[in-house]
């Protein structure tokens, strides 16, 4: 053994040694699956468990592997029940049967049902891996047979009532079917079918139902839109009157608001009347003390003036200003008379209109 590769001894283990320990020691189960084992020597029987999917122990030849579905079974009843079966879908014709009231009619119904978790060894124990989906479905008729019969033809075409009386079969049926361990999840009814003539009387008393319930709601509408009529009436008549109503009360605040203003303007101008009045007399007075003080100044100036001209030095100075203001056209001399003044001499001029006693 020395002598062979490594690299053989490596490709001989992947090619021939692996896949014979998968072969003859290990066993696969699908997604889709649950597995049972069964032990064949020594008295072992079926073990109690179910196996997951995965990889799991499994000696060829001492072991043996049952494979069940995981998944949802359906178990159906139609018309078209032709359609291809399977391992968890299987087609069965439609339910032919008879109201609590003695009509004929024809049903479709679907039944989905799982094996309970953990119990899909007692299946295989009970050896009921082949036969179980058939007990199943003889069960399911049976139940459904005799349940349906309760129901009359008014029952039948009432959602609510097929609802309620399918809701009362479940557990029934899933009493019944746990010693198969399974376990239904629902019953579908998919369609209810009479007979033609019949058929033809539930259609016509369908619609005479409909044309009534049609009148009924016609009449109901007719009374609503009279009742609706009758209030936007009275909603306007009630909005006229609001309306009358509030204009009258603007129209009352409006005057007596315009009373306020006449009353407030009136009080103004009586206001500004007396405060004019007030005002020209006071001006008046005022007026007339200013003029009073001004005449009073003045006569004060006049006197002080007078009193200033009546001194020595008003006289001069009003024979100045004479002097000055003194506008001679002609003047005719005579100098050989020695009386007359010399008019280019203001000082003898100023002695002349002033007095003798002039000099300073």
């Amino acid at each position: 053994m020395s002598g062979i590769p490594r690299g053989l001894v490596f490709i001989f283990l992947i090619v021939v040694v692996i896949p014979a320990v998968f072969l003859f020691f290990v066993e696969r189960i699908e997604p889709m699956d649950v597995g049972v084992r069964q032990i064949r020597w020594g008295g072992g029987g079926i073990e109690q468990e179910d196996f997951e999917p995965g990889f799991h122990v499994g000696v060829w030849g001492y072991h043996r592997w049952f494979l069940l579905p995981r998944n949802t079974h359906w178990l159906h009843y139609s018309e078209d029940d032709r359609q291809r079966n399977t391992p968890t879908v299987r087609w069965e014709s439609q339910l032919e049967l008879r109201t609590k009231d003695q009509n004929t009619y024809t049903i479709d119904v679907s039944v989905p049902y799982r094996i309970l978790s953990g119990q899909a060894w007692q299946i295989v124990a009970a050896g009921l891996r082949n036969t179980y989906p058939d007990r199943v479905q003889s069960t399911v008729l049976a139940v459904l047979r005799e349940e349906l019969a309760e129901l009359s033809s008014e029952d039948l075409q009432s959602t609510d009532k097929r609802l309620e009386r399918v809701a009362g079969m479940l557990p029934l049926l899933n009493n019944k079917l746990a010693q198969f361990h399974v376990e239904a999840e629902t019953i579908l009814i998919r369609r209810v079918g009479f007979g033609a003539e019949y058929e033809e009387k539930l259609q016509q008393k369908q619609y005479l139902t409909q044309k009534a319930q049609l009148d009924s709601a016609l009449a109901l509408q007719a009374h609503e839109e009279q009742t609706t009529n009758s209030i936007e009436k009275q909603i306007v008549a009630d909005e006229k009157e609001m309306t009358a109503n509030w204009e009258k009360q603007i129209q009352e605040e409006k005057s007596r608001y315009d009373v306020l203003i006449a009353g407030i303007n009136a009080e103004a101008h009586k206001y500004e009347e007396r405060t004019r009045a007030a005002a020209d007399a006071s001006a008046v007075a005022s007026r007339a003390q200013g003029q009073l003080e001004l005449d009073r100044a003045e006569a004060l100036r006049n006197s002080l003036r007078n009193e200033i001209l009546n001194s020595r030095g008003g006289s001069i100075y009003l024979a100045l200003e004479a002097a000055d203001n003194l506008t001679l056209p002609s003047v005719t001399l005579n100098s050989n008379d020695p009386r007359v003044p010399i008019v280019l001499d203001l000082e003898e001029l100023t002695r002349l209109l002033v007095g003798q006693g002039s000099q300073p």
